[in-house]
């Protein structure tokens, strides 16, 4: 079991990847914005964090910095749509491990944080 904090805009994606994620054995926890995710990471030191790349008043690739500063173990992987892909890949040569195109299935959600989470 996993510890995983999900921080993403819209409630509707954060209740869908947290249901997804349980479902898979693991321990999950949310946020809004990036602030609540900082605060959530320092609490929790969650294992993976999954990230909406671009957030209302956010910096993209900043708290992916933060958080590899503060725990350069720790896995993320991103959220973008497919018109986002230099920015994504920005964020890849930031610290994220992988990413994750919106829309996507449950059954990649679980295949890409298992893939993360081995290596």
């Amino acid at each position: 079991m996993a510890r995983i904090l999900v921080i993403d805009d819209s409630q509707l994606l954060r209740v869908i990847l947290k249901e997804i994620l349980i479902e898979d054995g693991n321990e999950c926890y949310g946020a809004a914005t990036e602030s609540q995710g900082l605060d959530i990471f320092q609490k929790k030191a969650p294992d993976l964090v999954i990230k909406d790349l671009v957030m209302e008043n956010s910096d993209p690739l900043g708290l992916i910095k933060q958080f590899k500063e503060i725990d350069p173990g720790v896995k993320i992987i991103i959220c973008s749509t497919s018109t986002q892909k230099n920015l994504a890949c920005q964020a890849i040569k930031a610290g994220a491990q992988d990413f994750l195109l919106k829309p996507f299935k449950p059954e990649e959600v679980t295949k890409t944080v298992r893939r993360v989470l081995a290596n």
